[in-house]
């Protein structure tokens, strides 16, 4: 094993707002860098030696892992652009150990699931107009736009939002979503259960074929398409945009079929359960290790539909800079501030149906480390808006949700 320990201070002219954005980018890396092992970063404690004023450490299987990693464009983007200007000090040390006995590695044996999210295909009854609120009200930013269909990207991955222009409908459908694949051999054995279930594999559209380098495509028991890939086409940089959101975390499905729903997804593509709230929702992560990359909810007689999309932005700090353009241009605010217990997020909630879904933006969304992602026992949480949004105490206001 290789561990890699930074330990830093910041400048003394850096804001605490500044400073919170910093961290938060950082605590992001492990979701975007698979070989990362126990991740952890805080504050310097130390009572003797205030010299840095805070650390990370992190560990690789292999000194060929933390060399890709230090040398990945993700990684010099970020000490270039961000790190630099802000640390007026750092160390850093790498060195070779061997973990003891009572302290191995899980080894994984399960079969994978998809890795992460990467975009949600919407037709909308005017692309246009949702193209102007996207870019202006969620940060993304318009990439490619033909007669029929738009791509929006936040980070360095091709898109995260296709739009697709369908006059006929009157509000926005999410007609398909998105999940990258670690690997072909990951790939081959989700396509392989999906096959055993019965289930049809169908290709990928044409012009997602051209966007990645293998994949298919399946149908929930919902009709809503899935489809899986590997190697999906990136961006030198991600935009020069500062407020804007570093990922697209989750889908939230709204389902009358949660049962043939959960065991598509947990049973045949792989998602691991985080949570259950008990009669209602639950939360499944992939191998990002995002506390959830998809949520499954039962339907209250509203049918089945994609609730809501959750990107991720740098800070709490710009969630509210967020709000503040919806107030001002009196986009309708859905679910204001809420402090999530379980991901550990503080968002707040748009929705104007003719946009599609609901988006939430949030300031970070908690990731599992290594070990956490191989043991974690889903809790059965108790239906109470507390076990949702502590900032909501009361318990009979659940239909809120």
């Amino acid at each position: 094993m290789i561990r890699h320990t930074v330990v830093f201070r910041f400048a003394d002219d850096v804001t605490p707002a500044r400073v919170d954005d910093v961290l938060a980018q950082l605590d992001t890396f492990p979701a975007h860098f698979p070989a990362m092992r126990r991740w952890s970063a805080g504050e310097n404690r130390s009572t003797r030696d205030d010299r840095f004023t805070h650390a990370f450490s992190v560990e690789f299987d292999t000194e060929a892992e933390l060399a890709a990693y230090l040398s990945s464009d993700r990684h010099e983007r970020f000490v270039a652009e961000v790190w630099r200007p802000v640390i007026a000090e750092r160390a850093i040390v790498s060195y070779e150990y061997t973990p003891s006995a009572g302290d191995p590695m899980p080894q994984s044996t399960r079969p994978h699931g998809p890795f992460g999210m990467e975009y949600a295909r919407i037709e909308v009854p005017d692309i246009e107009e949702t193209i102007e609120f996207l870019v202006y009200h969620v940060g993304l930013q318009l990439e490619q736009r033909t007669e029929d269909r738009a791509y929006l990207r936040t980070d360095i991955e091709h898109h995260c939002i296709e739009l697709i222009s369908a006059p006929h409908r009157e509000i926005g459908h999410t007609v398909a979503v998105g999940y990258s694949v670690e690997n072909a051999e990951v790939l081959g054995q989700i396509q392989k259960r999906v096959a055993d279930a019965g289930l049809e594999v169908f290709e990928l559209e044409e012009r997602q074929r051209t966007l990645c380098d293998e994949g298919f495509a399946v149908r929930d028991p919902d009709g809503m398409v899935v489809e899986l890939f590997t190697e999906f086409h990136e961006y030198a940089e991600a935009p020069h945009v500062e407020l804007r959101p570093v990922d697209l975390v989750h889908p939230f499905l709204i389902t009358e079929k949660f049962d043939e729903m959960v065991a598509f997804y947990q049973g045949v593509l792989g998602f691991m359960p985080s949570d259950h709230v008990v009669g209602s929702t639950s939360f499944f992560r992939a191998e990002d290790r995002y506390h959830h990359s998809l949520a499954i909810s039962r339907s209250r007689g509203e049918g089945s539909f994609v609730g809501h999309l959750c990107f991720a932005m740098k800070s709490l700090d710009h969630v509210m800079r967020m709000r503040a353009r919806a107030l001002y241009k009196d986009r309708p605010i859905v679910s204001d501030m809420v402090n999530h217990s379980a991901s550990t997020s503080i968002a707040f909630y748009m929705h104007d149906p003719k946009y599609g879904p609901r988006y939430e933006l949030c300031d970070a969304h908690r990731v599992f480390t290594p070990e956490e992602h191989e043991t974690h026992r889903a809790r059965k949480m108790v239906a109470d808006p507390r076990n949702i949004d502590v900032w909501r105490p009361a318990s009979d206001d659940w239909g809120r949700f």
